[in-house]
């Protein structure tokens, strides 16, 4: 189909299809940034989106972005330094990171962050989100997490219906849907909103960098799934898209996301222990399968954005089975996390990629996963207290509960022991009543008690499951995305097997290798890397010579 042209609403035919200077591959955030800036410098730049909707993982995220000493963290009285948030990374990255690339993101991603708030609509605010290691040396409790502010659309006719929203995410920024989670939001405000146009968290960071990339004549062209680079003289010179149709480029740069929902490449690269995607089903792998094709080194190609994740809800969206990960949940006193043995094996308030990491621990002697399968387990109590996935606390228990009358029976129903299960939650809600976890240390930092209960007293992470029924949801590892892929330079450029560049080709964002290694420093950690890494790649671009 041939797409409209953006300005006039008209479709363009084949041979009015312009060359471009930049074609960037994929319109999440990272592949918005990267055109935004080269269009902002005079480049021509045509954006190429698979589906018919802008806004890629992005679009269905929180939106937050992890950028340490940043601008509004500043202008708040919030002090932080480059050393502490390198000492804080050389951690987070198990030292398989080089310094120098830590270095270059610490003094790289403010600079975007200001570029952002000084050339396009985007706004941010810092809030007081822990780093995911509070307790670390150079961690913060508040500040590098960054929000964003509400964006209307009313303004821009067509802008809305252009960008992809995730259904999971209410008209509310992070913050105010952190703050509303036990007394409910602002039903008055929701509607105002919905009515108004306005967008929140990721898809509000998505507007205003297409509104950023409108500004400067960007051209979209939606439904066009870059499937093949064009290449002559050993140099990439465009692009082919499934359908045939060819766009020529001085440079291409990938953006279109990780490999998740490939089940090859997944089995291929991330095991055999299922890992259920929890983005939008368009990330099928195709820049990386690219950029292979093209000759790219790859690393980090085992790892991913981990997140545990409710299995057997039924929700779908684009087609695709929906996955939601679960979160606030297992930081809220009154439950539990147990493995095949009945038993609790992790303090459940860990930030999610870490917590997903000890799924795939091994058992040596019974040659299976240590873990696995692994439940949430909570009372009637908790049920009616708290939402579950999709399930409100002042509706009946869905039929994706497993319950039971006593642990026992839970246990035999789930089929785990139900000795051990019922031991397990004597022993936790015993330690619950007396307010401190020896255990595991559940509600000990300033991360884990983010998610917990203030109304609670004592522990806001702990407490008793004693109310029957009691109920346990299966909790599988899922990932917000893929972490490899083509290794690139400071400026983006893909590199090759000998470690020189590929000409013409460039990627960011989830596509290629992430600077955060094996780890993840906060709320924002797969955000703040994908953009300041598209800003440099932009700003290099910019400076090239034209032609």
């Amino acid at each position: 189909m041939t797409p409209p042209d953006p300005s006039t609403g008209r479709k363009l035919v084949e041979d009015e299809m312009p060359c471009a200077e930049v074609v960037v591959v994929g319109s999440g955030g990272a592949g918005l940034l990267a055109a935004a800036v080269a269009a902002d410098a005079g480049l021509s730049v045509t954006v190429l989106e698979r589906t018919a909707l802008l806004g890629g993982t992005t679009a269905v995220s929180g939106g937050m972005l992890w950028v340490p000493g940043n601008a509004p963290m500043a202008a708040a009285g919030i002090e932080d330094s480059p050393d502490d948030a390198l000492r804080y990374l050389d951690l987070v990255t198990e030292g398989t990171v080089p310094r120098a690339r830590l270095e270059h993101y610490v003094k790289a991603a403010p600079e975007m962050v200001q570029w952002l708030l000084e050339h396009t609509p985007v706004r941010l605010f810092p809030i007081d989100r822990p780093d995911y290691h509070s307790e670390w040396p150079g961690a913060r409790n508040v500040g590098r997490c960054l929000d964003n502010e509400p964006f209307p659309t009313a303004d821009r006719p067509g802008l809305l219906g252009r960008i992809r929203r995730g259904p999971q995410f209410p008209p509310l920024t992070y913050h105010e849907r952190h703050l509303a989670r036990f007394d409910g939001p602002d039903r008055e405000l929701l509607e105002r909103r919905r009515s108004e146009g306005v967008l929140t968290v990721g898809a509000a960071l998505v507007a205003g960098l297409v509104a950023a990339c409108d500004d400067r004549g960007v051209r979209f062209v939606t439904e066009a799934r870059a499937t093949a680079l064009l290449r002559a003289d050993g140099r990439v010179t465009g692009v082919r898209t499934a359908d045939g149709r060819e766009f020529p480029a001085a440079n291409v740069v990938l953006a279109g996301g990780g490999f998740e929902w490939n089940a090859v490449l997944r089995t291929a690269f991330l095991g055999d222990i299922p890992v259920l995607p929890a983005s939008p089903p368009g990330n099928e792998g195709d820049c990386l399968t690219m950029a292979l094709a093209a000759g790219a080194a790859v690393e980090r190609m085992s790892q991913a954005w981990w997140v545990p994740a409710l299995a057997g809800v039924p929700e779908r969206y684009d087609g695709a089975p929906l996955t939601r990960h679960l979160v606030g949940e297992r930081c809220l006193p009154g439950s539990i996390m147990v493995d095949r043995h009945g038993r609790r094996f992790v303090n459940e308030a860990v930030n999610y990629h870490d917590i997903t990491r000890v799924l795939f621990n091994f058992d040596a002697d019974q040659h299976r996963p240590d873990h696995l399968p692994v439940w949430l387990v909570f009372d009637e109590t908790f049920r009616t207290r708290y939402q579950v996935g999709t399930a409100s606390p002042r509706e009946p228990a869905p039929d994706w509960f497993t319950s039971a009358a006593t642990p026992a029976a839970l246990a035999a129903a789930i089929g785990v022991d139900p000795d051990e299960l019922t031991r397990t939650i004597e022993r936790f809600s015993a330690h619950a009543r007396a307010g401190s976890d020896p255990d595991f240390h559940r509600g000990e930092t300033a991360h884990d008690r983010y998610y917990g209960d203030p109304r609670h007293g004592g522990n806001p992470c702990l407490g008793e499951l004693a109310a029957p029924p009691f109920h346990a949801v299966p909790v599988v590892p899922g990932a917000l995305g893929t972490k490899g892929g083509p290794v690139t330079g400071p400026a983006g450029e893909v590199l090759g097997t000998d470690g020189t560049a590929v000409p013409g080709l460039f990627a960011c964002g989830n596509v290629s290798a992430t600077v955060m290694g094996p780890g993840y420093p906060g709320s924002g950690g797969t955000l703040g890397p994908a953009l300041t890494a598209a800003y440099c790649l932009g700003t290099a671009l910019a400076r090239r010579p034209r032609g």
